[in-house]
């Protein structure tokens, strides 16, 4: 899918949270995590939608 992660950090106040910054094409990773259909499929990988903060950027 041409996505890379560029970064995984730890919160050192909860280490129940975490920051992830991926780079791919525009949209891909959005579409994937807003789409119902597809939350289970990334539940399986581990991913907890509870609290999670979907933001897009451009440079």
């Amino acid at each position: 899918m041409g996505v890379k992660t560029l970064y995984i950090g730890k919160s050192l106040d909860d280490p129940q949270r975490a920051t992830v910054i991926f780079q791919g094409p525009e949209n891909v990773l959005y579409e994937i995590f807003m789409n119902p259909e597809t939350k289970s499929i990334v539940e399986a990988s581990g991913h907890i939608y509870v609290g999670t903060k979907i933001t897009r950027w451009i440079s």
